[in-house]
Formats: structure tokens, sequence, C-alpha cells
């Protein structure tokens, strides 16, 4: 069943330089792309990317958390708001993205798709720091997860106390604060793995797990796969040559 993006606030979308939008159907497929999200593949034009996947455009290890993502959205019908996520280029360069995204009903009431924006993290910052505390942390924790994060330290950044910091932070950000310490965590990992000939020892150590056993777990628990395997499955094909040192995530 087909759906169509609206054309009024798409119109101005389009143009906005800051501000990457796009639009998918059911099956992942982009109906809708502006200036600036075209500009972020590393592609030339609105015809490179529009019926295309997230597989023809990212590297394999991005694609697969993308969809999985677009997947949550689309089966819950919640939306994803201000999330923090890893975009690779196609020239490798990375930065992290703060993205929202909601499904798209048809006529009937039927999730046919989604559509959703993303910004630089420090620009997205810079907008809703006036209105939002919480921005001070967010930003400590993307220049920090490689090291120790002491969440009480983090409540005290905003001065409030433990419950009230984590419950404000759940609310504003859709899980606990750890629990979002390790999924940037993990987000790097998975860069790592794809962009490095590091060991997961050292890779363990890079994204702040520092013992290499419970980065294991905790990255088998997030993506099924063990490190080795994932780095493994992404083959050859989906991966530069190995660079041995670590290609840091960090905003711009």
């Amino acid at each position: 069943m087909e759906f169509s993006v609206s054309q009024g606030g798409y119109g101005l979308l389009k143009y906005l330089p800051d501000l990457a939008y796009f639009a998918k159907d059911r099956n992942g497929h982009f109906t809708a792309v502006n200036v600036s999200f075209i500009e972020m593949t590393g592609l030339n034009h609105e015809s490179d990317v529009l019926g295309k996947t997230d597989f023809d455009i990212w590297p394999r290890f991005l694609a697969e958390y993308y969809v999985k993502d677009d997947a949550r959205v689309m089966e819950s019908r919640a939306p994803t708001v201000n999330r923090v996520e890893l975009v690779l280029g196609r020239d490798r360069s990375s930065d992290w993205f703060s993205t929202t995204k909601v499904p798209l009903l048809n006529a009937f009431g039927e999730v046919a798709g989604l559509e959703g924006v993303c910004r630089y993290f420090k620009k997205a910052n810079a907008v809703i720091a006036q209105s939002k505390k919480m921005s001070v942390v967010i930003e400590f924790i993307m220049d920090n997860y490689s090291r120790k994060i002491d969440v009480p330290a983090l409540a005290a950044m905003v001065s409030m106390s433990m419950k009230q910091f984590e419950r404000n932070f759940k609310q504003e950000y859709g899980e606990v604060p750890m629990r979002y310490i390790q999924r940037i965590r993990l987000d790097a990992a998975r860069q790592l793995l794809a962009m490095t000939s590091l060991s997961i020892v050292q890779i363990s150590r890079e994204t702040g797990f520092f013992d290499s056993s419970h980065f294991a777990h905790q990255f088998h628990k997030a993506t099924g796969l063990s490190p080795k395997t994932y780095r493994e499955a992404l083959g050859k094909f989906d991966r530069p040559p190995a660079l041995s040192t670590p290609v840091k995530a960090q905003p711009l």
C-alpha cells in the first residue's frame, strides 16, 4: 500500500542546510530525501538515493543497525526522539548525529513507512541547549565514553538527585543513563571492528569496557554475534584496509 510524504513539510525540509531529512517505505526503500541527507551520504544526486536501501548506501555494520531501529519504530509505532547515532560517510569519515524518527501511516491507519531528521550532534545540541539541561551531560558522554563514567557525577553536573536525574534522563532519551552509555560504546565498538585491525582487547579498552570478557558478553547480547564473528561477517568488501590505530568517533 502506497503512502506519500507531506508535501507542505517536505517543501520546507528540502532546503534546510543543517537538517538531513529522509523518508522510507515499509521495506526500507528511500522515498524522499533532502539536499543535506544526500550530502551526508557522500552521493551526488537525489536519484542516487531514492529507491535504495540502507544496505546500498552505508557499510553493512551500520545498515544493520539502522534497519533494526527502523523496524522497532514501525512495529511499536513509537517515535525515536533525539537518539544519538553514528554515521559513517563513503569516505569513511565518521560523525555522531542526533536522529528523530516517526512512523508514517496510510489512509487506513496502517504503518506504511517512516520519516526522520538528523543533524550533527554538536549542531543539535546548540539548538536545544537553552531548553534542555541534559545536553551538557550528553556532550560529556560523547567526549568521554572511552573512560569510566560515574552516573552520580553526571547527576551532579545538572544539580539533580540520582532519582530525579535517572527519571528525567529516561524521559528525555528513552533509556536509563548506563544503558545509553553502553549503547554509545557498542556503536563505537562496531566502528572499530569494521575499520581497524585492533584486537578485541584493545577495542574493549578504547570503548570504555576495559574488560574484554564483559565487552564480548555485552556485544553478543546486543548483536547476537561475538566481536570476532561480527568482524568476520562484514567481509573484506565491506571494510576499508585495516588500520593499526583507532578511528575515534568524535563529535564535530
